[in-house]
């Protein structure tokens, strides 16, 4: 009795966790989802974050040097061929007095160099800063980038099960209209060709809808990779709703998008590097000490052993090192004639591409206006289009219109819907990029 009560307890909790998860369910994403994933998720993303990561220790790399750099050093030399020094030996009744350097000495101790002051330097934190600044401006134009590219795709993948949605209604009218003809042929009211038209459109339209899940599949198979959504995971969209596109406030181009922001940042950076060799021709002081221990000896064993030979020799000191640059043949005077060329292009490159961006609003605003006019139209003739088939198929069934009208009539239902779902999909695109250039793609995140 414990074993079938036990049993029903499984099978109930079995049960409520069927409930909870269904078997073979898929996950339905929202746009608002699929950004959201992406944006945390996305290779290119994280690659862009990593490089601004990189700048901020870019930075901190600048920075260290113009703390003070200290260095052990230590070294051994075996002069086997000790040089000499002559000195004047008059005093002590010698025309020169030659003195000979020991065969082997060694040093060790401590080296100090710190920049008092250097424009260079100062200069250089400065570009570390603004190509830190250029990278997070890549990093939103990156953003933006995938939030045009998923969505475009969001917005493909669900113009496609619309086209699925509507292909599957005209297959059950068609096979409606199979039976009517097929029932009509076995009382001799139809020509058998009139069935066989009937199961061609019929094929054509499975060989669409197959065609059309294929193409949704592949669709689905990219956004999920643009996403770093995982593979193995069943994913549909959201049902497509022709009433829920806003249209866009067209308030003018926005002139603070991402790439011109950036060639902004580009261009005064060309200013800063041009700043920098410039300041090559500004004295730098540096501070300098050493804290050293010498000794010296004709026979390395000797440092083994106690005596004057092993005494080791301290020499210590601080001082001040002033670098004032002359002549570098001309080097710095060709880097700062290269340099304003730069400046030159990135303020060329602002300029076009601002108005670049100016003609793509205009083009934009015109091609919404056409979209949406374009839609309009299309849903009309698309709702057009099924009322007249479905007068022309009951006038069928009636016996008062033939096989031929009915198809005509199908065929241009199709032509219709096919139109229809292409002007949609255009509309919501150029929705999307009205948005842009508006700089209100982020309420496509809320």
């Amino acid at each position: 009795m414990n074993k079938i009560n036990d049993m029903k307890r499984l099978l109930l909790n079995f049960a409520f966790a069927c409930s909870l998860f269904p078997l073979g369910a898929q996950q339905v994403l929202t746009l608002e989802e699929c950004l959201q994933i992406g944006i945390e998720n996305n290779l290119t993303l994280q690659t862009k974050r990593n490089e601004i990561i990189k700048g901020k220790h870019s930075i901190s790399e600048n920075r260290s040097k113009l703390l003070p750099q200290i260095n052990a050093v230590a070294s051994f030399n075996d002069n086997f061929n000790p040089p000499v020094s002559v000195t004047d030996g008059s005093a002590y009744g010698n025309p020169y007095n030659v003195t000979k350097t020991l065969q082997y000495n060694a040093s060790a101790g401590l080296q100090l160099q710190m920049p008092l002051y250097n424009q260079t330097i100062y200069t250089a934190m400065s570009v570390t800063k603004m190509m830190n600044e250029i990278n997070s401006l890549s990093y939103d134009k990156a953003r933006e980038d995938l939030i045009m590219q998923i969505t475009k795709m969001y917005y493909l993948g669900q113009s496609t099960a619309e086209q699925i949605s509507i292909v599957k209604e005209n297959i059950t009218r068609l096979e409606e209209l199979r039976d009517i003809t097929t029932a009509f042929f076995d009382n001799g009211m139809a020509m058998e060709v009139d069935v066989k038209r009937v199961n061609i459109n019929l094929e054509n339209l499975q060989v669409q809808y197959d065609n059309a899940v294929a193409m949704l599949t592949q669709q689905i198979n990219m956004l999920k990779y643009v996403i770093d959504y995982p593979a193995e995971i069943d994913v549909t969209l959201t049902p497509v709703d022709t009433e829920s596109i806003i249209p866009v406030e067209m308030s003018g181009l926005y002139e603070g998008q991402p790439e011109l922001e950036l060639l902004k940042k580009q261009n005064a950076m060309a200013e800063e590097q041009k700043k920098m060799i410039s300041h090559g021709y500004i004295p730098s002081l540096s501070l300098t000490g050493s804290f050293m221990y010498s000794a010296f000896t004709d026979k390395a064993k000797n440092w083994f052993h106690s005596g004057p030979s092993s005494k080791w020799y301290n020499s210590s000191g601080i001082g001040l090192t002033l670098r004032v640059p002359i002549f570098d043949g001309l080097d710095k005077r060709s880097k700062v004639r290269k340099a304003k060329l730069d400046i030159e292009n990135a303020k060329l490159s602002y300029e076009n591409a601002l108005k670049s961006f100016r003609t793509q609003y205009l083009n934009a605003t015109n091609d919404l206006m056409n979209s949406r006019r374009n839609f309009t139209k299309q849903k009309d003739n698309y709702l057009l289009a099924e009322d007249v088939y479905e007068v022309t198929s009951d006038r069928y069934r009636e016996g008062v219109a033939s096989m031929t009208e009915v198809l005509q009539d199908e065929m241009r239902m199709s032509e219709a819907q096919n139109n229809y779902v292409t002007a949609h999909y255009n509309y919501r695109v150029n929705n999307l990029t009205m948005l842009k250039l508006t700089g209100k793609l982020e309420i496509l995140l809320k």
